[in-house]
């Protein structure tokens, strides 16, 4: 069945609002532009949300929007494209970035993909990434309906053949003009509803005075941008379409081999990187107090027995998808505060209510929709105010997802309002504790435990 427009607005109607750091990643964004206001129109809160964090943004100008008005006599192509690339400049640096850079491929406009130059712009574009610096590429969506967005969509995807771990976010445009029932692309792609500040958004679509009529006179069959469709800008929130990562994770077999015959694979018993990061994260913990902790994925359960052990929480909840090593971590003789079940992510999480979750280098092992998936598990077993401390290794992993990144779209699942508490960061991991935002109600599916918590693990899955 062919995936529709109106299946695609359904799921983003649901999809997590968040403030568009989380999608960034470390380094610089990179925003290809089929058309001069493209950018502003799709990806403002990108933009804005490099300008909040000091990151570098790239433009890519497939075109310079230069066929806009093809009958004028007093702005002709020439004219045109340079009035309008001077408009370009002027709002981004109304979005706050008067230093951008820039890449203007100068492709004709209506007709960049079929233009001999457009075959050797997917090397120009990845060689402009890595000057960047650049750990996000934004694009318009492959289903927005224009020629030129098309290729735009199409050199992305190239680009990321060429730098696989970069991270391609899809903005729209003129998807909004479509009716429901038109095929769109869906599969492979992650939403999210990113925010926007409105303001300075219509301050920067105000420097594309051409696009609004202001500038060429003699043209009255010309492209003007519709009242109809301005009045949409004023939305605060646009969207954005995360391009899933290729690859497969490793399924359970793969875990309960690593873990047979009493397999230590991570060497957590021994290894001087596991010891430090688990003094590092009691240490980020210590000024802290939690009643129950929850934490996923825990092994032998050596960090969680670490954390109780400080005094840092009075009881603990961990689970593992294997049998073998939850029935280790139950004969380890830990701390008579912590208990052992088996549980998988995101579909089988023990209930209860927690004050702390903890996810240490687990996130990898599962693609976006997953991540999304545990997101809502775990915001149902939060209490208010509750902490999630997330350790990430930044090594390579062999997963689709490598440890930052799989953080970072866990965190946007949980939407906008997660608040950073402490971060600490080596060559090796990053550690990161986050506060989420006081749900409104109980959830159904807290196991009775109710706005505080109050109930135990009686409702914990074994």
């Amino acid at each position: 069945m062919t995936a529709t427009l109106g299946d695609w607005r359904r799921q983003l109607a649901a999809a997590p609002e968040v403030d568009g750091e989380r999608l960034l990643g470390s380094g610089a964004l990179v925003v290809l532009s089929p058309h001069p206001d493209d950018e502003t129109i799709g990806c403002s809160g990108l933009i804005l949300a490099a300008a909040r964090l000091g990151r570098p943004v790239g433009i890519v100008a497939l075109t310079d929007g230069e066929g806009s008005h093809p009958n004028s006599v007093a702005v002709p192509p020439t004219r045109l494209a340079a009035i309008r690339a001077e408009e370009q400049r002027a709002a981004m640096a109304a979005l706050g970035h008067a230093s951008a850079e820039w890449l203007r491929l100068g492709l004709p406009d209506g007709a960049s993909g079929r233009n001999a130059r457009f075959a050797a712009a997917a090397e120009e574009v990845a060689v402009f990434c890595k000057h960047i610096g650049a750990s996000a590429l934004s694009a318009p969506h492959p289903g927005d309906p224009h020629p030129d967005h098309h290729s735009a969509a199409a050199l992305a995807m190239a680009v990321r053949r060429r730098l696989p771990g970069l991270r391609i976010i899809f903005y729209e445009v003129w998807s909004r003009r479509l009716d429901d029932d038109v095929p769109f692309r869906s599969e492979e792609l992650t939403p999210f509803r990113v925010r926007t500040d409105v303001d300075l958004k219509r301050l920067a679509l105000e420097c594309h005075a051409s696009q609004l009529g202001r500038v060429v006179r003699d043209d009255p069959s010309g492209f003007v941008l519709p009242a109809w469709f301005l009045q949409a800008m004023d939305e605060p929130v646009e969207t954005a379409s995360w391009l899933n990562m290729p690859g497969e994770v490793p399924g359970p077999d793969h875990f309960a081999n690593l873990y047979a015959n009493g397999g230590d694979p991570w060497h957590v018993r021994s290894s001087t990187y596991e010891r430090d990061k688990r003094k590092a994260a009691v240490e980020l913990l210590a000024t802290r107090n939690y009643t129950r902790m929850l934490e996923a994925g825990c092994g032998e359960g050596h960090l969680t027995a670490a954390i109780l052990k400080a005094g840092i929480v009075q009881e603990a909840l961990a689970f593992d998808r294997d049998p073998t090593i939850v029935a280790r971590a139950n004969a380890m003789g830990w701390d008579e505060g912590a208990r052992f079940v088996e549980g998988a992510m995101p579909h089988a999480v023990p209930d209860g209510r927690f004050d702390l979750v903890v996810l240490s280098e687990v996130l990898y092992f599962l693609r976006e929709v997953d991540l999304v998936r545990l997101g809502v598990a775990l915001k149902e077993r939060l209490m208010d105010g509750g902490h999630i401390l997330l350790i990430s290794y930044l090594g390579p992993t062999d997963t689709p997802l490598d440890g930052r990144a799989a953080s970072d779209v866990f965190l946007a699942s949980l939407g906008a309002g997660v608040t950073t508490l402490a971060l600490r960061e080596t060559t090796e991991y990053r550690m990161e504790l986050v506060a989420c935002p006081a749900r409104l109600a109980a959830s159904p599916n807290d196991g009775g435990a109710g706005p505080t918590g109050e109930g135990g693990f009686e409702a914990a899955a074994d």
